[in-house]
């Protein structure tokens, strides 16, 4: 769970770096609290993929405190932007939390017929394979950075042979040069 509390001024743009596993379910509650001058705010989400540049989310959002759900598209880093639709500054209470939120397993109880118990099964299962998936993602990850290490250390260890393969054909063409030189 991230929380923030901030004011975002007319114009700009304030921006969060999300970094999961493609499909995670993230809830983002948010509160717009009331202001002396403006009762009307809007305040527009958007949720960008970083490596494709595209939208995944969009919604402009009044709601004094609501919530809403979204999913990742890839395993690239995400923007979670905040714009605000209304002049003026807007302060915003953000809270982005991983997972589905309340909203969601209230209103899978009620259709499914589900009891407390039944719901909380439901939850813990949801929680599960999120941490596996959390799990196989940052696996991935390790696995990405020990390639590049490896690369980079190899690379380590061949640029001073390179450097001494050029210093003796170096010395080899001086010793040459002045060989021919004092000999002429």
């Amino acid at each position: 769970t991230i929380s923030a509390f901030f004011v975002v001024l007319d114009g700009e743009k304030e921006c969060f770096l999300i970094e999961q596993p493609l499909d995670t379910q993230l809830t983002i509650k948010y509160e717009l609290p009331a202001n002396e001058k403006t009762e009307d705010k809007r305040v527009k989400v958007t949720l960008t993929d970083r490596r494709t540049k595209t939208q995944i989310f969009s919604k402009v959002v009044s709601d004094h405190k609501s919530e809403l759900s979204m999913a990742t598209g890839s395993e690239a880093a995400h923007d979670l932007c905040l714009k605000p639709q209304s002049p003026g500054k807007v302060r915003v209470n953000l809270e982005i939390e991983r997972g589905h939120g309340q909203k969601y397993y209230a209103e899978m109880a009620s259709e499914n017929k589900m009891d407390r118990l039944q719901v909380e099964v439901v939850k813990l299962n949801d929680e599960l394979a999120e941490i596996l998936n959390e799990a196989d993602y940052m696996k991935e990850k390790e696995v990405r950075f020990h390639r590049k290490a490896e690369r980079i250390n190899v690379a380590a260890v061949w640029w001073p042979v390179l450097q001494i393969g050029i210093l003796v054909l170096t010395a080899v063409l001086q010793v040459q040069s002045l060989k021919n030189y004092f000999q002429a």
